[in-house]
């Protein structure tokens, strides 16, 4: 029996070894599949992150890209503001000027726009009420050859300046239509001397 015992005790142990070399590559085969899986959750956690970094990123240059346009629009508005109401002061210190001053720049643009013809000047009922006593004398005196201006009894529609009027043909002189002819311009000269 002992030679029984013996193949017995052969078969155990051979059967634990192949049982312990099964188990030993079973571990090892699960080890691998885990350390693969790993790598591969590791690889898609890492994708994942990335993504999430780049539009996280592109989500904040884009906010910053719309908070930058809207301040320049913001700044643009409040330049244009800051103009306008330079021009509007501009225009209402003209029409604030000293009845004198006021008188001695309307008779300079009279002089450079009246024609050598016969023709009407109107002004507004303000600017009738405040008109200097040589008014008359001194726009014979600025006129060229040629030119004669009656002062219409009539007062004009305007906050200023004056109305020139030929043969039923209105040239308008008003400070409204200065200033909007030129409204270009004195807003380039305006930015210049405000932001530069």
């Amino acid at each position: 029996m002992a030679g029984l015992d013996k193949i017995l005790e052969d078969i155990r142990r051979e059967s634990a070894e192949a049982v312990a070399s099964v188990n030993a590559d079973a571990q090892k085969e699960r080890d691998e599949a885990l350390a693969q899986a790993q790598a591969q959750a590791d690889a898609q956690v890492q994708k994942i992150l990335s993504r999430a970094q780049a539009q996280a990123d592109d989500l904040i240059a884009r906010a910053d890209s719309a908070a930058q346009l809207q301040r320049r629009r913001k700044l643009l508005e409040t330049k244009q503001e800051l103009i306008l109401s330079v021009i509007g002061q501009a225009k209402k210190a003209v029409l604030d000027l000293p009845d004198s001053d006021y008188f001695d720049l309307i008779l300079g643009l009279i002089g450079k726009n009246a024609l050598p013809k016969e023709g009407e000047i109107l002004f507004c009922r303000k600017d009738i009420a405040r008109m200097p006593k040589d008014f008359a004398s001194r726009l014979v005196k600025i006129l060229p050859q040629g030119a004669s201006l009656a002062v219409s009894k009539e007062d004009a529609d305007i906050s200023g300046g004056f109305i020139l009027k030929y043969d039923g043909i209105e040239q308008n002189l008003s400070l409204d239509e200065i200033f909007e002819e030129n409204h270009d311009r004195m807003t380039d000269a305006a930015g210049k001397v405000l932001f530069s």
